[in-house]
C-alpha cells in the first residue's frame, strides 16, 4: 500500500505512463509535456477525493507503479452525477480547451455501472519500468483486496492490449463505445471466492 505521503509522486507516476494514451491525447493534443501536466493535475486531484489506501509498487522509496482504486460513492460516475448530462448537451470543445476531458467523464459517468462498485483507474507504471509484469503485481494485489472485501471491480480503457491485460486478472468486457473517436472498453470483475 502506498503511503498518502507517497499519493503526489504517485499521481505523477501515472501522469507520466498515460502520458500517449488515446483518451489522453484526444483531450490535450499533441504536446507531450501539456498532456503530461494536465494528467498530473487531474491525477492529483483525484487523490484528494479517495480516503482509502492505495495499491502500488516501490523502487527504494519511489512509487513507480500504481493502480488508483475509488470505493463506492467517491468514482467518477458519483463525483460528476448530473453534470455529466450537462455537459453532453453542449458542443464539444476542441482539442487543449479544458473542457474536453469532461466529455470524456461525462460518458464514463452515463455508463458507469448502477450498482455499488470500486472504480479503478488510473493504473500506470513509471515508462522506464514497464513491461517487468510489475503492473501485473500491482493489479493482483488491486483484486486480492476486492476478492477480500467480496467487491466488484470495474474500469475503462482504450487500448486492446489492456483490454489482454485485464482478461488475465478475472475482467470480463461488458461494453465497448467510442468517446470522441476513441474506443472505449468498459471492464467488470466480480469477487473471486475466497478460499
Amino acid at each position: 500500500m502506498l503511503d498518502p505521503q507517497e499519493h503526489l509522486a504517485a499521481a505523477a507516476v501515472a501522469a507520466r505512463a498515460l502520458r500517449d494514451s488515446p483518451t489522453t491525447v484526444a483531450s490535450y493534443g499533441e504536446d507531450p509535456m501539456e498532456r503530461m501536466a494536465r494528467n498530473y493535475r487531474t491525477f492529483a486531484g483525484l487523490f484528494d477525493h479517495v480516503s482509502v489506501p492505495q495499491v502500488g509498487a516501490l523502487c527504494g522509496s519511489c512509487p513507480i507503479a500504481v493502480a488508483v482504486v475509488s470505493p463506492p460513492g467517491k468514482c467518477v460516475g458519483a463525483l460528476f452525477g448530473d453534470y455529466a448530462a450537462d455537459v453532453l448537451a453542449r458542443p464539444v470543445p476542441d482539442i487543449g480547451d479544458p473542457a474536453r476531458e469532461q466529455v470524456f467523464w461525462a460518458r464514463w459517468t452515463e455508463d458507469d455501472l448502477p450498482e455499488d462498485h470500486w472504480h479503478i483507474g488510473p493504473v500506470g507504471v513509471e515508462p522506464g519500468f514497464q513491461g517487468r509484469g510489475i503492473g501485473a503485481a500491482v493489479m493482483r494485489e488491486l483484486c486480492s483486496r476486492l476478492d477480500a472485501d467480496v467487491a466488484v471491480g470495474w474500469l475503462e480503457t482504450d487500448k486492446e492490449i489492456n483490454v489482454r491485460f485485464y482478461l488475465a486478472l478475472g475482467f470480463e468486457v461488458v461494453d465497448r463505445t467510442e468517446i470522441l473517436d476513441v474506443p472505449t472498453w468498459y471492464m467488470r470483475r466480480d469477487p473471486a471466492p475466497v478460499h
